[in-house]
């Protein structure tokens, strides 16, 4: 895999992830279409987001948008599961993370796929 394809990977990871919508959701399909093998992928795209969270969230935090007496009660039960769930992917044949991880993209796609569609009648509506 050339550094080429695993930099442009990368800088789609850091605008999605740099707008909060997840770098990930991003990052685990293209690493997967290169070839890399989805525990891997799942893997690199946690250890890069390390970094890219850094930098994303003192811009956030700069621009007053993180609200400090909400985000122990948010963090701490994340930071609990993801340690269980990494436990629990690392034990899990590839085959179920990426169905697991493919069930939620469509979600993912759906959800937002209505609320799209929801606002476009919202407007369509109100120009009447």
């Amino acid at each position: 895999m050339s550094f080429l394809l695993l930099f442009l990977a990368g800088l789609a990871g850091g605008v999605f992830g740099g707008m909060g919508m997840g770098g990930g959701t991003l990052l685990i399909p293209l690493l997967v279409l290169m070839g890399v093998p989805q525990k891997f992928a799942q893997a690199m795209s946690l250890f890069s987001f390390l970094p890219m969270s850094a930098a994303a969230l003192s811009v956030h935090a700069k621009n007053g948008l993180i609200e400090r007496g909400k985000v122990l009660p948010l963090a701490l039960p994340a930071v609990l599961c993801s340690a269980l769930f990494a436990l629990l992917a690392f034990f899990l044949p590839a085959r179920a993370l990426r169905t697991g991880f493919a069930v939620f993209l469509v979600f993912l796609s759906l959800f937002r796929f209505r609320a799209a569609l929801s606002s476009f009648l919202a407007e369509k509506g109100a120009e009447k």
